[in-house]
């Protein structure tokens, strides 16, 4: 279902067939290495150590620091995640989170999944 963009083709269509969102020129010239989603929102990390988000961006679970639905993979910029690299994320119901090479965890969106003591949508 494409209802919010999370197929991420640049409009809210459903596809019945895979297709094909983009390869290196999409996600800033890195290949991907993983893909999660939820039912309406979906991360993307590539090999360089970048997420993208697209999707329902309610409760800034894309963490574009906006509620806006991105219809195509938008990066979210590094200095987010301390400049540091990705190598894994997972697209939660209203939130989201990702883990760097160091081992750190990053958390936003609804504030009952993140685990964070001031309960606020970050």
């Amino acid at each position: 279902q494409g209802h919010y963009g999370q197929l991420g083709l640049g409009d809210d269509a459903n596809r019945l067939l895979p297709t094909c969102v983009g390869a290196e020129a999409v996600f800033g010239g890195s290949q991907v290495l993983t893909a999660d989603c939820s039912y309406v929102h979906t991360l993307i990390v590539t090999k360089a150590g970048t997420v993208w988000a697209f999707g329902f961006g309610g409760y800034g679970a894309l963490g574009h620091n906006d509620y806006n639905n991105w219809l195509v993979p938008t990066r979210i910029e590094a200095q987010h995640f301390g400049n540091a690299n990705i190598i894994s994320a997972a697209a939660g119901p209203s939130h989201s989170a990702a883990v760097t090479d160091e081992g750190t965890l990053y958390t936003w969106g609804n504030a009952s999944g993140l685990g964070h003591a001031n309960q606020q949508a970050e």
